[in-house]
C-alpha cells in the first residue's frame, strides 16, 4: 500500500526500529507469545514458527503490509498510532513530566497523526466500500475548568465503529497512567477505584522512562495485576521484571487499540454501547466525579454521518462552561 501522507511516517518509524525503541522492546520479549496474539485477534497469515531472530522481521512486515489485518483501514490507523508514539518517545519522555502532562502530550500526538492520515483513510475507504466514509476524532480535556480529582483514571479512549461490514458500535476503555523505569508502585485504593469504575475496560498504561531503547506505552489489564500479597497495605511495589514476567498480558498501546479494541469481538477487553450518548453518560456521571478520566480521545471510524448515532460532530458531544474572570 502506498502512503499518501503529508508527513513522512516511514522516516520516524524506521528511526525507532534502528534505535530499537517504540515497538521493538515488546517484540524482542514477546516472540514466543506472538502467535497466540495473531490467532486470538484474527490477524491473518499466521507465523507459528517465529524464532528469536525473526521477531523484528515480523514487526517490519506488520508495519508495512496489510496482510495481517482483516481491514486495510486498520493498518492506516495502526501506522498513525505508532508514528504518534515514536514522536511521544522522542519529544516528551526525556522531559520527565508528570503522568497527567505526559498523557496530554500522547493524546495530542494521536490526534495529530489521525489528522495526517484522514485523507488517506477516506480514499482507501472509498476503494474498499465505494462509499464516502470519514475518520472523525476529538480530544476532550475533562479535567478542564478546575475539575480536579484525586483518584481514578487518567484518560479514556472511545471508538465509534461505523463501517459497512461492521456493526454500528461504541467501545471504550479507561487507563491509569504510570511512569516506570526499574519499578512501579501501585496505589491500592486507586487500583480498586479504577477496577470498580472501568470494570472489564480498566487498564494501566505504563510510560517507559528509560533514556535508551524506550518502549511504546504498554497496556496491562487491571485484572492481571496481582495484589493478593498486599492485604492491609496502601501500596505495592513491583520490580519491572516481576510485573512483566508474563509478557502475554502486556501489549503496546498502539497495538492494543487495533487488535483488542477494533479487531477483536471479545467484549471482555472493553465496555460496549450501541449509543454514543450512553457512552457519554458513562463519562459524565456526576456520581463518579472522583473516578472519571481527565482526558478523553474519541474516534469515529467511518464517521457519524449515515450512522445510527443522533450526532453529526464529535465536538458537540460534550459541553464545557465558558471561562469566567476571577473577581
Amino acid at each position: 500500500m502506498i502512503d499518501n501522507f503529508l508527513v513522512e511516517f516511514g522516516q520516524e518509524i524506521n528511526r525507532s526500529l534502528k534505535e530499537k525503541s517504540g515497538l521493538v522492546p515488546f517484540f524482542q520479549k514477546i516472540y514466543e507469545f506472538f502467535p497466540e496474539y495473531m490467532l486470538d485477534y484474527k490477524l491473518f497469515h499466521l507465523l507459528f514458527d517465529i524464532k528469536p531472530k525473526a521477531n523484528l522481521s515480523l514487526l517490519r512486515e506488520l508495519l508495512n503490509t496489510d496482510r495481517y489485518f482483516d481491514n486495510e483501514l486498520f493498518l492506516i490507523l495502526f501506522r498513525a498510532f505508532v508514528y504518534a508514539e515514536t514522536r511521544f518517545i522522542k519529544n516528551y519522555i526525556p522531559q520527565n513530566s508528570h503522568e497527567e502532562r505526559l498523557t496530554g502530550h500522547l493524546i495530542s500526538e494521536y490526534t495529530f497523526a489521525l489528522d495526517i492520515v484522514k485523507k488517506t483513510f477516506q480514499e482507501k475507504a472509498y476503494q474498499i466500500y465505494k462509499e464516502n466514509l470519514s475518520l472523525d476524532f476529538y480530544y476532550a480535556d475533562l479535567s478542564s475548568n478546575n475539575r480536579e480529582k484525586s483518584t481514578g483514571a487518567d484518560f479514556g479512549i472511545m471508538f465509534h465503529i461505523n463501517l459497512p461490514d461492521y456493526p454500528d458500535e461504541v467501545r471504550i476503555a479507561i487507563f491509569q497512567a504510570k511512569k516506570i523505569k526499574t519499578n512501579v508502585v501501585i496505589d491500592i485504593a486507586q487500583y480498586n477505584t479504577l477496577k470498580n469504575y472501568g470494570e472489564k475496560g480498566a487498564y494501566y498504561c505504563f510510560y517507559d522512562m528509560a533514556t535508551e531503547a524506550t518502549s511504546s506505552p504498554l497496556v496491562m489489564h487491571a485484572n492481571n495485576i496481582d495484589l493478593t500479597s498486599s492485604i492491609n497495605k496502601k501500596t505495592k511495589s513491583y520490580p519491572i521484571n516481576e510485573l512483566f514476567k508474563y509478557w502475554d498480558s502486556i501489549i503496546p498501546l498502539s497495538l492494543f487499540l487495533i487488535v483488542r479494541m477494533l479487531i477483536s469481538d471479545n467484549n471482555n477487553f472493553y465496555k460496549s454501547y450501541k449509543s454514543i450518548w450512553d457512552a457519554k453518560s458513562y463519562f459524565e456521571n456526576n456520581n463518579l466525579n472522583e473516578t472519571k478520566p481527565g482526558k478523553l480521545l474519541m474516534v469515529s471510524i467511518g464517521g457519524l454521518l449515515n450512522s445510527s448515532q443522533d450526532l453529526t460532530d464529535l465536538s458537540r458531544l460534550l459541553r464545557f462552561p465558558p471561562f469566567e474572570e476571577q473577581q
